[in-house]
């Protein structure tokens, strides 16, 4: 008796619990299908293309693209009819027709009857006892015999002011002249299972079983595009299709799949699911909701993230960013503790929580607080079998605390390294799997342990949901799964009934038990159309497909193929790819088309396969193709293309005997040449030699010059002294002497003091010009090691700082650089790097003050470092100051140019850096605009993987 008592409890529960959300929806608008808004009628034919009255014309989608079909004089169409013929029959304005196609499989539109034989529009069609009639707005009833339309009887002359979204009952128009108007529900298709849609006028759709009871209903909110529908048409594959004032839907139902998302009051990205207390509760990022009906409520109080759900004596456990809430029967909210929380381990009189800081314990009423662990933002706490207490948090790192021990420790499941892991339950025990296992399964970033024993796991990136049991991969769910393939999986919950799935835009939810029609639907694939590039059709699409095209002529080289499958459902993705001539497969993708721009002359197989929402791949489907060789080309042009080549190969080889007589003059004349070169090359030599003992002779002559000159510039400051001595003797016997002698004498020493302030200031620019020359001829080949170059040019924008502190801070200088925090290896010198680097750096500060001197703006300097993907990196120093003239750019580099005045600059710094820089195997470039800009850009190879470090000579 308790047995059944509680198989009758589980029962209740998996029946309250079993609640589907809103079946997909998609709509097409009027950007979709490049018409009006306004849809009147549709109709799906047999094979699979569906037909929209709309009011520009006949719109059909062939399930690759919408097309449409006018009327002469580009009238709407107000209603469409498919007979049990397969026969498309078209009513509009002034105009009643049928779809018919051309011998090319184009479809068109060809009249029926007189173009005078009523005037309005045609309201219904419809057939009865294999006669086909006609309602029109002129009040009147027409009957349609072949080619033939002529009238039946009036009507009753009331109905000309009800409009055309009036839906009449046609079964009233044989009975009476009294025309009765569908008002309520004015549409009624059967579905397959056993449902039935209903059209409710201006309320959207009804979905209802066998028996009439209303399932739910389909409106605006749920994301219909409006709530006027005029017309549905069930394609007989699981989809409803349905024109509506605002564009065209596609209603998946009957279907396995529904959705409850931010229409239906969930809002946020669902990160916990769990059945309490007879509902479904759903723990987002924006609070915690629980189900009521098809919609959910949020729980009032709990307003944060809710991160995991979990049943407890007391109620749910809900932890949240906010801290840990209890959800008692009856909806009653409790709060235990105030720490964000990320996880909860339910162990009966207490509990476990991991939150930011750490991991702490403590009673069921949150009560007694203990930290345990000092791992932070824990995500899954488990316990296995032997009480061992399981700890993992968002990085990876797994901790495990044994009963006997008292203190949690780090868990590595292997002995080297620290490998990012995860905690998995599997039944009583605890799996640790780290990202490079294999087995017993590859690493998954979400599992879930349902009530049968099934362990269902996803991929390392949360995607491809599968199950597992006992050792081995289970694919009885695979058709219901593999729509959702590349769904993000947060959270889940699994009964006998149904799998809730929660993601990043709300919930999914899968009837186990439901017949998907889409989904057990076995579709065809077929082109659909073959069109040039000059909008000429070759293949229509309608009709029996041909095995090839007729032939294409030369210059008919652009080709677009269209393609689709008659039915696909709505849930997952339905993949397509192509080839051509048996090569290699295109990738798989969601386009419906191939293009092929100036294809080779010659003949073509296109190949087409489609993978279905369920993974399984469908026939290849093929059509052959040829472009015509132009007359060029062709074999009698072959032919006299080898006899001239006969002719011209006979003249290349008399031409070429002429040649070689020539030749062997030639050799005689380069055998002179070359030993001329030789003796160059010895003279080259002995020049170079010249110039290294020039160099050397340089090197002394600019020794030999320095020591006099010091002495000359120490002896001018020296005399600069005296004179003021002499001078200030003079004053001192000033009274003594005669007033045109003191003059004069005081004239002569001034002029002494100027001439020695000119000796000592040339003097100091020629022993600069000497010293400069003397920094030309150092060696710089050498002190070359790996180095990381990172901290080099660190230290080089704080000495920048340092050194210029005044000016930037006078002038209000904007310093700014962008060095990677990482290291970049370079085989190198840091001092004279770092001479380079500040030597520009330097040009730059001068460049800004010279130009904040002479105009108000804001001076920036910036340095950035880039690296590519290759072997170089790069150094870009930037300023915004007084710029480099186009004339004199490319002169910069050249020793002893500058653009400073003598006292400034030597002008060899530019010429000393790019030296260096090409002596580190690099470039140096510059851009500038005159008063806008300068950028020097410094190009260096780095140091690749696996070359050693060390000293390099």
């Amino acid at each position: 008796m308790r047995r059944l008592l509680l198989q009758a409890l589980l029962l209740l529960i998996v029946c309250t619990a079993s609640a589907q959300g809103v079946p997909f929806l998609k709509n097409f608008l009027a950007a979709d299908y490049q018409a009006n808004n306004q849809n009147y009628d549709i109709e799906v034919g047999a094979d699979g293309t569906v037909f929209v009255a709309n009011f520009e014309g006949l719109m059909y989608y062939d399930r690759a693209e919408w097309r449409i079909l006018r009327t002469p004089g580009i009238s709407r169409v107000t209603v469409t009819y498919c007979d049990n013929n397969g026969i498309v029959w078209v009513g509009g304005y002034n105009y009643f027709g049928r779809v018919e196609r051309k011998a090319n499989g184009e479809l068109f539109l060809r009249r029926i009857g007189k173009p005078d034989v009523f005037r309005g529009e045609v309201e219904e069609i419809w057939k009865k006892n294999n006669k086909l009639y006609l309602l029109v707005s002129d009040g009147n009833i027409y009957k349609v015999e072949g080619e033939k339309v002529s009238l039946k009887n009036q009507i009753n002359n009331d109905y000309l002011r009800f409009g055309m979204s009036v839906i009449v009952d046609t079964d009233s128009l044989d009975k009476s002249s009294d025309v009765v108007v569908m008002n309520d529900i004015t549409q009624e298709e059967q579905l397959d299972n056993g449902l039935k849609a209903l059209v409710k006028k201006g309320e959207g759709l009804i979905i209802a079983n066998e028996s009439g009871r209303h399932l739910y209903t389909i409106t605006e909110n749920d994301g219909l595009c409006s709530n006027d529908v005029n017309y549905v048409s069930y394609d007989g594959h699981g989809i409803l299709w349905g024109a509506t004032g605002k564009g065209v839907f596609a209603l998946s139902v009957p279907s396995a799949f529904s959705r409850f998302s931010a229409k239906d009051g969930l809002i946020g990205e669902v990160m916990s699911i769990e059945y309490f207390d007879g509902k479904i509760y759903a723990g987002t990022t924006n609070g915690l909701f629980y189900q009521s009906g098809r919609s959910f409520v949020k729980v009032v109080g709990i307003n944060h993230g809710c991160w995991q759900l979990v049943p407890s004596h007391q109620g749910l456990l809900a932890a949240t960013a906010n801290g840990v809430f209890v959800i008692a029967p009856g909806g009653v909210v409790r709060r235990l503790t105030n720490s964000a929380t990320t996880s909860i381990l339910n162990l009966g009189s207490y509990f476990y929580s991991g939150e930011m800081n750490g991991v702490y314990m403590q009673k069921a009423d949150g009560s007694n607080r203990k930290k345990v662990s000092a791992l932070e933002t824990v995500t899954k706490i488990l316990q296995d079998d032997e009480g061992v207490i399981w700890l993992q948090n968002i990085y990876g790192d797994v901790w495990r605390k044994k009963d006997s021990e008292k203190v949690f420790r780090p868990y590595h499941i292997k002995d080297y390294g620290d490998i990012s892991s995860t905690i998995v339950q599997s039944g009583t025990k605890v799996l640790v799997i780290d990202a490079e296992s294999k087995e017993p399964f590859p690493y998954p970033q979400f599992s879930y342990f349902d009530y049968n024993g099934v362990l269902w796991l996803t991929d390392n990136q949360g995607k491809s949901l599968y199950r597992w049991k006992k050792g081995k991969r289970l694919n009885d769910f695979r058709k219901l799964l593999y729509p959702i393939n590349e769904m993000s999986i947060r959270s889940m919950y699994v009964n006998e009934k149904e799998i809730w799935l929660g993601n990043d835009n709300g919930l999914v939810v899968i009837a186990k038990n439901e017949q998907d029609v889409a989904l057990q639907t076995k579709p065809v694939l077929r082109f659909r159309m073959v069109e040039l590039r000059n909008d000429s059709i070759l293949w229509g699409g309608y009709g029996d497909m041909p095995e090839s095209l007729p032939e294409l002529s030369s210059d008919e080289r652009d080709l677009r193929f269209t393609y689709a499958l008659d039915y696909a459902p709505l849930v997952g993705n339905t993949l397509y790819r192509y080839r051509l001539n048996n090569g290699n497969w295109s990738a798989w993708d969601n386009n419906h088309d191939a293009d092929f721009i100036n294809l080779p002359h010659g003949s073509y197989t296109l190949t087409i396969q489609a993978r279905l929402a369920t993974g399984e791949l469908t026939d290849e489907v093929s059509m052959d193709f040829r472009i015509a060789y132009p007359f060029y080309m062709r074999w009698y042009m072959n032919l006299l293309y080898f006899l001239l080549t006969g002719v011209l190969v006979f003249a290349v080889f008399r031409y070429r005997l002429h040649r070689l007589s020539q030749e062997k003059i030639k050799l005689e004349q380069i055998v002179q040449e070359r030993t001329a070169d030789l003796r160059n090359a010895q003279d080259e030599l002995i020049r170079q030699e010249k110039m290294a003992t020039v160099g050397k002779l340089t090197q002394g002559l600019i020794d030999r010059i320095l020591n006099p000159l010091n002495y000359i510039n120490n002896f001018s400051k020296l005399s600069e002294g005296l004179v003021k001595d002499i001078e200030a003797n003079i004053e001192d016997d000033k009274d003594n002497m005669d007033g045109e002698n003191y003059e004069d004498t005081m004239d002569v020493l001034n002029m002494l003091r100027g001439n020695l302030e000119k000796v000592s200031e040339h003097g100091q620019n020629t022993t600069r010009t000497l010293k400069a020359m003397e920094e030309m001829l150092k060696d710089r080949s050498g002190g070359i090691v790996s180095m990381d170059l990172l901290p080099v040019v660190r230290q080089d924008v704080e000495m920048l700082c340092t050194y210029y502190a005044e000016d930037i801070a006078k002038y209000g200088i904007k310093i700014s650089s962008d060095i990677p925090q990482r290291s970049i290896s370079i085989k190198g010198n840091a001092d004279q790097l770092s001479k380079t680097f500040m030597s520009i750096l330097g040009n730059s500060v001068y460049a800004v003050v010279k130009k904040a001197q002479r105009e108000k703006f804001q001076p920036e300097i910036s340095l950035a470092i880039t690296s590519n993907s290759t072997d170089r990196v790069h150094i870009v120093i930037h300023d915004n100051g007084i710029g480099i003239e186009d004339t004199i750019i490319n002169k910069i580099f050249d020793p002893f140019f500058t653009t400073k005045t003598t006292g400034e600059a030597a002008g060899v710094g530019l010429y000393l850096s790019r030296e260096i820089v090409q002596n580190h195997c690099g470039d140096i470039n510059v851009k500038s605009e005159k008063n806008l800009y300068t950028e020097f850009t410094i190009s260096i190879p780095t140091l690749q993987k696996g070359q050693a470090y060390g000293k390099t000579d």
